[in-house]
């Protein structure tokens, strides 16, 4: 008999100690519809049917959740700008604007990486689609973005010690890499146009106390923003029937 109510009590508090909640992504994914041939056969029917030219809707996802600073500063957004705008002078878009998050109906939460922490999913193509025609666009590009840094030191950090070396020697490197997605939808029957995929890396050297991770991003996503937008004004140039 004690060891049976020592055994609910037990029960009793791990119940009450080891709560973990709903894993509602886990639960969506167990309701959600099986891939059929006959979803398949639907995809392969979905023709393309932008006008010449087309307006431009652009998503740029932001998936810090608790960051001071969204990933995304409106000096990077500026550089796709400059694409769409020699994709203006070219014929191939009409108009081009950029997706506020405030319009985007989804219920995703945010969901946590061991490596980068807290993040906010991108939002479904369905989600972004419905966002893109309240713009009225006929295309969706939907940009997604992620970085990592490399921090370590040199000999000089040897003089971290003195406390006043750790202001003034070089001694820390920072590298950065950041990666850049994009693709281009149809809004009106999300048929997949182009892909995009590209990444930039910066390195810089400094004193440990001094030297921010932050900046060589910052160089880093300049690198593969400027890479991005030049294949991207590529690919429609060519999807339009232009020679970039």
């Amino acid at each position: 008999m004690k060891h049976l109510l020592a055994a609910i009590l037990l029960l009793t508090l791990t119940g009450c100690v080891m709560s973990k909640g709903f894993d509602r992504n886990v639960l969506r994914e167990r309701v959600s519809q099986p891939v059929t041939d006959t979803n398949i056969q639907a995809v392969l029917n979905l023709k393309p049917q932008l006008p010449k030219p087309f307006k431009l809707a652009i998503y740029v996802h932001n998936p810090e959740v608790f960051q001071r600073k969204p990933f995304w500063t409106e000096l990077e957004k500026n550089s796709l700008q400059d694409a769409t705008d020699t994709l203006k002078q070219s014929g191939v878009i009409s108009d081009a604007v950029f997706i506020a998050d405030s319009v985007v109906q989804h219920n995703s939460e945010p969901q946590f990486n061991p490596r980068i922490g807290l993040h906010a999913p991108m939002p479904r193509v369905p989600e972004l689609r419905l966002a893109a025609a309240r713009y009225g666009a006929d295309a969706l590009l939907t940009v997604n973005g992620i970085s990592s840094t490399d921090r370590y030191n040199n000999v000089w950090s040897l003089s971290y010690w003195t406390i006043v070396g750790a202001y003034f020697v070089p001694g820390t490197h920072s590298d950065a890499l950041v990666m850049i997605s994009g693709v281009l939808w149809d809004v009106r029957n999300e048929y997949l146009y182009a892909t995009e995929e590209t990444e930039g890396g910066a390195q810089k050297a400094g004193p440990g106390l001094i030297l921010a991770d932050a900046d060589v991003i910052h160089q880093a996503k300049q690198v593969a923003l400027t890479e991005f937008s030049h294949n991207l004004t590529a690919r429609l140039l060519r999807l339009n029937g232009n020679t970039p």
